[in-house]
């Protein structure tokens, strides 16, 4: 009888559900469960989570994954951010989380934004992008609203973060989930900053390398874990693979480059190599809030599952003549304005259900195509890696080719956060250059122009630089 294939076990805490799989070491996903959770809205512009939800959530997620009865050689994390998570100084949260999404802290982005360009700089090592839904502004309005939670809290993590600490009893975090509580570089609070806050003491916890062991669960070695942003990167191969772009679907999306040397253009970061541990790659990539979110909002629309609603497209993809700008809920890169509005321009009476649906699919592509081309600089990207939920939709995936106009290679294992937390979770002992395997979709020249004015248009009304 065979003996069970020895894996790593990785937890992905996102927005909806803790996703879970078993990764062999040559990159098999062994197994795949999820659990979800729901979302709180108390108040417009307030988004939240219960943070005990991620840990039964992971719980649950691993029981399963262990019945599998593989070997387990380490648990590995990726998680959404920037979520907090506010912990008090016995490790339980002390309140909810405030997710990604929320954009209760439009004031004291105001006052961020007004603190010059270089002390914001020496606070957190980067220049970050300021919005209602950045990281320094939720906490100043965490700060100035609610007192008793901000006394309690002795930690303020991500959700990956506070799984990890249930399970081994230790605080830790990675440098980039760190980012907008402490310095990107040297991983500590400055003290003007944390004098800003009203802390005597750092709210951030240790900074310890993505691939680090913080403890054990059970006798097994649990890692620190990345963003799902970064991890998903780290499975495109655009951390060892110069002028790689990359779109990472979900509930949002994560587009970008990879680059050798210059700096990131103003709305997107800068991930330079020390942070990804690689010799000269860096990331020039935006965050956005547009994505798998507005197939979810046209679906309610219609009163239809979100698989009903893509059975009313065709199967073959075309240019709609419908433009349809997908800021439902503002957006982050590259404008981090959380006022921007969504809007649909050249609906007639003839149009259709369907002919929305394909609207709001072609308009999240048209934004992707934005950011693409503010991360090339003028420097056209040799192919864009796409991965995500939305990856497994072959019309969407048609239509991106089209609006793009770029390669699209279409990674086979569309779960990419989950893939390069494993990744990270085998450390050595995985040869990245295995794991890579993607289906080629040419971009589709004959729609080249029709695209491009499509692309123009959008650009009228969406464009704030």
């Amino acid at each position: 009888m065979a003996q069970p294939a020895d894996c790593v076990l990785v937890l992905d805490l996102g927005t909806g559900s803790c996703k879970g799989a078993l990764y062999s070491q040559h990159g098999e996903r062994l197994a795949t469960e999820a659990v979800e959770y729901p979302l709180h809205n108390p108040a417009p512009h307030f988004i939240e989570q219960d943070p005990e939800d991620y840990v039964r959530a992971a719980a649950e997620v691993r029981r399963r994954l262990c019945s599998h009865r593989h070997a387990i050689r380490a648990i590995g994390f990726s998680t959404q951010t920037p979520t907090l998570v506010f912990v008090d100084a016995s490790g339980r949260a002390a309140g909810p989380a405030i997710i990604w999404q929320d954009s209760r802290a439009a004031e004291q982005a105001a006052w961020l934004a007004s603190v010059p360009p270089a002390t914001r700089q020496a606070w957190f090592g980067m220049d970050l992008p300021v919005s209602a839904a950045s990281t320094p502004a939720k906490l100043l309005w965490v700060k100035q609203n609610i007192p008793a939670l901000w006394q309690a809290a002795r930690w303020v993590m991500q959700p990956k973060d506070y799984v990890a600490s249930a399970m081994t009893g230790r605080m830790a975090t990675d440098r980039w989930c760190a980012k907008g509580i402490a310095h990107l570089h040297s991983g500590e609070m400055h003290p003007d900053w944390m004098a800003a806050l009203g802390k005597q003491e750092s709210i951030c916890p240790p900074v310890l390398p993505m691939r680090a062991v913080i403890g054990d669960c059970e006798g097994i070695p649990v890692t620190v874990g990345w963003s799902d942003a970064m991890a998903a990167v780290l499975a495109t191969g655009a951390m060892h693979t110069d002028n790689r772009g990359f779109v990472l679907t979900g509930t949002s999306e994560i587009i970008g480059v990879s680059r050798h040397g210059a700096e990131a253009p103003p709305g997107l970061f800068h991930v330079p190599p020390e942070v990804m541990e690689v010799p000269s790659l860096s990331l020039h990539y935006g965050p956005t809030q547009a994505g798998g979110s507005c197939l979810t909002w046209i679906a309610a629309i219609l009163g239809k599952t979100v698989e009903e609603t893509l059975a009313l497209l065709p199967s073959r993809a075309s240019l709609s003549p419908i433009l349809f700008r997908p800021y439902l809920q503002g957006e982050r890169a590259p404008y981090w304005d959380h006022t921007l509005t969504a809007a649909f321009e050249g609906l007639r009476a003839e149009h259709t259900a369907a002919d929305m649906v394909h609207a709001v699919l072609q308009g999240v592509a048209l934004h992707e195509r934005l950011v693409i081309e503010t991360a090339e600089q003028g420097r056209e990207v040799s192919q864009v890696v796409l991965a995500g939920g939305a990856a497994r939709n072959a019309f969407w995936n048609q239509l991106r080719a089209a609006i793009l106009q770029r390669p699209i290679l279409v990674m086979k294992d569309t779960e990419a956060s989950l893939r390069g937390a494993a990744m990270l979770a085998w450390s050595s002992e995985a040869d990245s250059s295995e794991w890579f395997a993607a289906e080629t979709l040419p971009p589709g020249p004959s729609l080249r122009e029709a695209a491009a004015d499509l692309y123009r248009r959008f650009l009228v009304k969406s464009t704030r630089f």
